[in-house]
């Protein structure tokens, strides 16, 4: 294996650049994560619109000024612009284009935009740790409120499963767990990540406040991801730390000890919801009605029913329930195969880093990254096969965050090698191989 150069990260201070637009970035995650307009008495006024509307303009204020392209083109980006073209594409041949704009302005191209912010602001590795902190704290805050609402019997649906005590993306309990399953191995490389014993045990409770609010969702599908993306993350760690299986052992006692009645009971629906059987004949119906509604016309295999339209042609007005199979139906086949190399590209990037840097004294902080990110990209992976959420914000931050390491190592690497010169970054100051 090809170590990496023998050179300093950091010899020289990088150029950052788009501060306002970095930091109306972060406001913009916190804001995402905790709805003010739920919070705060602020009634329906847009503060979230107008932050993210006065964020993009500084940052393309500053770009044009600078002159050169508006944003790198890395594969993610490039494979997400074009689903983004097919999808607007799409819109004039759905059954309800109206339907189909809508959700297309209202969601997608915020995704789109925000994604575009990422890769091109982030342009440090305090800021990207910094956004990782950021993103794992805010849904700590609303895991917690989830698990206080729960212990107080509030937000329960279908028998007592916990929803999100904020409402919006994290409504449903299935999308909950799925949040929760996509940061999980994020704040557990932030803990080991950290020298500061409160930092330190500050994203261990981060960590532990997800397991549990897993837990209170009930979900199945949370459950079944939850252990994928543990054993997946532990066997990276593992590699280079032994000592976690111990640890990993000690939290799935823990995890089973939660709730070890509602764990097992959620597989046979003696809460009162239906049964697994039951909801896997409905998906497995579902499943057929996607391949009957594509059918032999070509209209629907190229461009899909239009964002959001899947209802309209769906047994009980039921979503699709699985993300694969919602692009496929709402877009079209061409758009699935690029959503496809979209997550196919954005775990390609943390393996190869994986590979790279799992050896490489000194580069520590980087490999957890690495590990975090790409266990988090086989969370949704894994979790959005029972979930309509291909165009919700599950996957497109640990996306944004695997391109923004990867342009960050590409451009260290190539600094030149200078002496007595002390990183301004304090996890990379060990450089020697």
């Amino acid at each position: 294996m090809n170590q990496p150069a023998p050179v300093s990260l950091h010899r020289r201070r990088l150029s950052n650049g788009q501060d306002f637009a970095y930091a109306g970035l972060v406001l913009f995650t916190i804001l995402l994560y905790l709805r003010p307009n739920e919070l705060l008495p602020i009634g329906t006024f847009p503060i979230v619109k107008i932050i993210t509307i006065g964020t993009l303009v500084a940052f393309f204020i500053e770009r044009l000024g600078q002159g050169g392209s508006i944003s790198v083109m890395p594969k993610p980006f490039k494979y997400l612009l074009a689903v983004a073209g097919l999808a607007l594409l799409s819109i004039p041949f759905g059954l309800d284009p109206d339907t189909s704009f809508t959700a297309f302005t209202d969601l997608f191209l915020k995704i789109l935009l925000v994604f575009l912010l990422t890769i091109n602001v982030v342009s440090s590795f305090r800021r990207l740790r910094l956004l990782m902190e950021v993103t794992v704290l805010s849904a700590a805050v609303v895991g917690l409120l989830t698990l206080v609402d729960y212990a107080q019997g509030k937000n329960l649906v279908e028998g007592g499963r916990a929803t999100g005590a904020l409402g919006g993306i994290f409504r449903n309990p299935n999308d909950l767990a799925l949040a929760m399953n996509v940061l999980l191995p994020i704040a557990l490389s932030l803990a080991l990540s950290r020298r500061n014993p409160f930092s330190r045990l500050l994203y261990v409770l981060s960590a532990g406040v997800f397991a549990m609010t897993i837990v209170a969702t009930q979900s199945r599908s949370g459950f079944i991801t939850i252990v994928i993306t543990s054993v997946f993350f532990l066997v990276q760690v593992g590699r280079r730390y032994p000592a976690a299986w111990v640890v990993a052992a000690l939290a799935a006692v823990l995890f089973l000890a939660s709730g070890p009645g509602r764990i097992f009971s959620m597989f046979d629906g003696s809460d009162g919801d239906v049964s697994a059987a039951e909801s896997g004949t409905t998906r497995w119906e579902l499943v057929k009605r996607s391949v009957e509604v594509a059918g032999a016309n070509p209209v629907r295999w190229l461009f899909g029913v239009g964002l959001d339209n899947f209802r309209i042609v769906s047994i009980k007005n039921l979503v699709s329930h699985n993300a694969y199979l919602q692009v496929f139906n709402e877009i079209g086949l061409p758009a699935f195969i690029l959503y496809l190399l979209f997550l196919a590209s954005a775990i390609g990037i943390t393996a190869r880093m994986v590979k790279r840097y799992r050896r490489a004294r000194g580069y520590r902080q980087v490999w957890l990254m690495a590990v975090a990110i790409q266990a988090a990209l086989v969370a949704y992976t894994v979790g959005s096969f029972f979930a309509s959420v291909a165009f919700q914000w599950y996957v497109y931050y640990p996306a944004a965050f695997a391109v923004c390491l990867q342009q960050l190592m590409a451009r260290t690497e190539r600094l030149p090698a200078q002496r007595e010169v002390k990183p301004s970054v304090w996890y990379l100051r060990r450089v020697q191989h």
